[in-house]
């Protein structure tokens, strides 16, 4: 995007290509790190052509549906964790953790990719419950430093 902007040679054709298989991809994505690349993508070429106003109504229509997807997937991941007992938690805690941490920043680029949109976008509450379904391994992580497995 940014070089064909740079060199007048971006087309209409090429930015609606890119943004149709980003929103392809963003609505089909499992792995939570691949997904939040993607929505940093998004929102670095829609930085590059000069904001959420140069995108057609489709595309933001169509990328916020794929978010609710996404969201909607996210949230049942962290509900079937949480459904899981302590001790099975216990067990893969850092596992856990990082998968957690992983799906944050998922959250997050989306959250800033919404709030492009829409500083006050009604998904950005979903994205803050969404969130709070974690389990929280990372502040269990920060009590239990004290020097352990270091």
């Amino acid at each position: 995007m940014s070089c064909g902007k740079e060199s007048n040679t971006l087309t209409n054709q090429m930015v609606s290509a890119t943004f149709s298989q980003l929103i392809s991809c963003i609505l089909s994505e499992n792995d939570s790190s691949f997904l939040s690349s993607l929505y940093k993508c998004f929102t670095d070429s829609l930085r590059i052509l000069g904001g959420p106003s140069t995108l057609p109504a489709q595309f933001q229509n169509n990328v916020i549906e794929a978010t609710k997807v996404q969201l909607q997937a996210l949230a049942d991941k962290r509900k079937v964790r949480a459904g899981r007992s302590r001790a099975e938690i216990e067990d893969d805690k850092e596992d856990l953790a990082l998968i957690e941490e992983i799906e944050d920043f998922a959250l997050e680029d989306m959250a800033k990719l919404l709030a492009m949109f829409d500083s006050h976008h009604s998904l950005l509450i979903a994205i803050s419950s969404v969130r709070d379904l974690g389990l929280g391994l990372n502040a269990w992580d920060s009590e239990d430093d004290g020097g352990e497995g270091q």
